[in-house]
């Protein structure tokens, strides 16, 4: 993947060499242009150093070939990133006064839009305008996320998280589709259950499965919304995420939150016993007896409510995989469930199989989580369409 990394006159612009750094980490190869105000935020050797490619920025520097031509016959995608108002307008206008705007006009690749501004230039009906116009004529946006800016104020027009700029850079080059909106509910993370003030009962699970599937879908331009347990990996930016703790607590978030979605992707490590008892104090005795009690199926039980919605689920066995996750589907009256062995928890890779209510298992070789993501994603996106036309 070739991506041309487009930076205007924000103070954004710094975060740019960080993403340009993590693409290189998935295997991008990143080149720079900048526009004259760009430079009075980052400059150009630090783009070099980081990329070690030639950063360019002067349209009628002395060198051999038309550079916007010679760019455009070398990138895969240009991500204008961030992009101000002042180059969406140009874009919209079809001007183009320097290097980057004329390679936004002579480009005929998927082009990325990365809004960072203050809110009041953002809501700006001129603006609001130039963007519907290019998103009309196939460019593609990021919208800003919300929270600090850098006049002090808060509100929307912050860079978003530089995960989910790559991941949808990503998206666009694996040329995902679209997801028309679908509003997808993913639950992450593990369950804690006390045993007193301090202690807690719990699994290892590291939430990072459900944290690809959030971004994949944000990417994706669906709409999502996370329940997401303890974790040990950062939670995605810029989306809905409510948190919780028990069982119980993840029970009562599903039940509010349900009826909002068109998919359950149920990715969450829910405890399947809590303790009987909690002690009111921390516990000093030298030996302690824990009885256990079994946890609602929470899985069972939302997906018997389910009526048009596609509900998913995870099975994570190390024997009779396969059999088991079948098994569990009929049971709990799912629509996929996602088949891992037990090294999955915590580890960047995996090998899953994905199981439909008919048909064979589609199973696939170590990939990144990443990658799986999509593939669920596809495969709710296809039980939706087959729903739809039941």
């Amino acid at each position: 993947m070739k991506v041309l990394l487009g930076l205007c006159g924000s103070i954004a612009a710094y975060k740019a060499l960080e993403l340009a750094r993590l693409l290189i980490k998935h295997g991008a190869e990143v080149r720079f242009v900048l526009t004259k105000s760009a430079l009075n935020f980052v400059t150009p050797l630090s783009c070099q150093t980081l990329s070690n490619n030639e950063v360019y920025y002067d349209q009628f520097v002395l060198t051999r070939g038309i550079k916007h031509l010679a760019l455009n016959d070398w990138v895969d995608i240009l991500a204008v990133a961030p992009a101000t108002a002042n180059m969406i307008g140009k874009a919209a206008g079809g001007i183009g006064d320097d290097l980057l705007s004329t390679i936004l006009l002579s480009f005929q690749g998927p082009v990325l839009f990365v809004p960072a501004m203050d809110q009041g230039m953002w809501e700006n009906a001129i603006v609001t305008r130039n963007v519907s116009l290019l998103r009309d004529a196939g460019f593609h946006f990021l919208e800003p996320g919300f929270g600090a800016l850098a006049s002090g104020r808060i509100g929307r027009g912050r860079f978003p998280s530089i995960d989910i700029i790559a991941g949808k850079i990503m998206a666009m080059h694996e040329k995902r589709g679209g997801l028309e909106g679908k509003r997808f509910l993913v639950t992450g993370g593990r369950t804690e259950e006390d045993l007193d003030p301090v202690r807690v009962v719990t699994n290892r699970s590291s939430g990072l499965m459900a944290t690809e599937l959030v971004r994949a879908v944000h990417c994706r331009d669906g709409k999502v919304k996370g329940i997401f347990g303890e974790v040990t990996c950062p939670l995605p930016q810029d989306v809905d995420i409510v948190r919780v703790r028990t069982s119980a607590e993840m029970r009562s978030a599903l039940l509010d939150h349900f009826p909002w979605c068109d998919c359950l992707v149920m990715a969450a490590a829910v405890g399947d016993y809590r303790p009987k008892k909690k002690s009111p104090v921390k516990i000093h005795a030298k030996t302690q007896r824990v009885e256990f009690e079994k946890n609602d199926d929470l899985l069972m039980e939302i997906a018997g409510q389910k009526g048009n919605r596609v509900v998913v689920g995870f099975s994570l066995e190390d024997s009779n995989h396969l059999i088991r996750a079948r098994d569990k589907m009929k049971k709990k009256k799912l629509d996929l469930i996602v088949s891992n062995l037990t090294a999955a928890v915590g580890a960047q890779q995996t090998t899953a199989s994905i199981l439909r209510k008919t048909g064979k298992p589609l199973t696939f070789k170590t990939q990144t989580k990443w990658e799986v993501a999509n593939r669920i994603i596809d495969e709710c996106m296809r039980s939706l369409t087959g729903k739809k036309r039941g």
